[in-house]
């Protein structure tokens, strides 16, 4: 009984300590023609390709395009055979890469290694993620001599339709396995919809429900998990498996993206929203934090 109730210490002691994450810092989708989506990302949206990871056969195999010095959208030209969600994965920085794939292994899950990385960084992933269509959850830190860290400063163009990564989708699969491992295991917060007694329940929507859930840490992004009530297919693949970025007047992000060659078959914005796709059919939804003049 005594080594049973030493077990379950260790265990809520490893669940007592937030994970020490930064905030949200890549998200990764899938192209299939890189210069059609460095004409949406960069020239549409503004952000500048801050530098690119190229194959030995000298193809680029990862573009980098930033958003501000901490939060990057990362674009892999290449799709392979089968693919249906063109979102590869989420990535969140800390500053302690140790701590972090400890306090991952002390809650029974099953971190890769740290490696790293070429771009100068360390970091490490979980894969095989329940009730979800991420390829893994990565976790990064940003070294002093990276490639990220020596652009700080950098690649922060006037052109940007938005200076920060507010939240991340992803296509669900499972909803209560999913709800499960962010929330019970990595200690996310859920953040819509509270009912009396602290709980919350999912917000319906025509298409599903979702919850947002907010990542520990002092930088209070999220992610957004939904649920359909029927599989997604074509481009509701993208409404779910999506990034949204601020933007401080969603008419005025509306008036800049129509200047910039916005495709036509983009619809008019809601009081505090705005959906763009990019040429895979990802959505990449501008969010304002209030109506802006409507």
């Amino acid at each position: 009984m005594r080594i049973l109730f030493s077990f379950w210490l260790l265990l809520g002691a490893a669940f007592a300590e937030d994970l020490p994450l930064l905030g949200l810092a890549h998200v990764g989708f899938r192209v299939g023609d890189l210069e059609k989506a460095r004409a949406f990302y960069h020239g549409v949206l503004g952000y500048d390709e801050a530098f690119d990871f190229k194959a030995p056969d000298g193809h680029v195999s990862i573009a980098y395009f930033k958003v501000n010095d901490n939060q990057f959208i990362e674009v892999f030209p290449g799709i392979p055979p089968g693919t249906k969600v063109m979102m590869s994965h989420i990535a969140m920085y800390t500053g302690d890469i140790e701590k972090m794939h400890k306090m991952i292994e002390d809650r029974g899950l099953a971190p890769g290694k740290i490696n790293d990385a070429k771009d100068g960084n360390r970091s490490f992933a979980i894969r095989n993620l329940p009730g979800q269509s991420l390829e893994f959850l990565e976790f990064v830190q940003y070294m002093p001599n990276s490639w990220h860290r020596q652009s700080a400063g950098k690649f922060l163009s006037d052109r940007r339709v938005s200076t920060k990564l507010l939240h991340a989708g992803i296509v669900i699969t499972d909803f209560e396995a999913a709800r499960h491992f962010y929330v019970d295991e990595l200690g996310f917060t859920v953040g819509l919809q509270p009912k009396p007694g602290g709980q919350s329940k999912p917000v319906q929507v025509p298409f599903g429900h979702h919850i947002a859930i907010r990542m520990p840490g002092p930088s209070g992004d999220y992610m957004e998990i939904g649920n359909a009530r029927q599989p997604p297919t074509g481009r509701w693949v993208g409404v779910y498996a999506h990034v949204s970025l601020a933007v401080p007047d969603i008419d005025a992000a509306y008036r800049l993206v129509q200047e910039r060659e916005l495709p036509e078959d983009q619809k008019s914005p809601h009081d505090r929203w705005l959906d763009l796709y990019d040429p895979e059919g990802s959505r990449v939804e501008l969010a304002a934090p209030k109506a802006s003049g409507k």
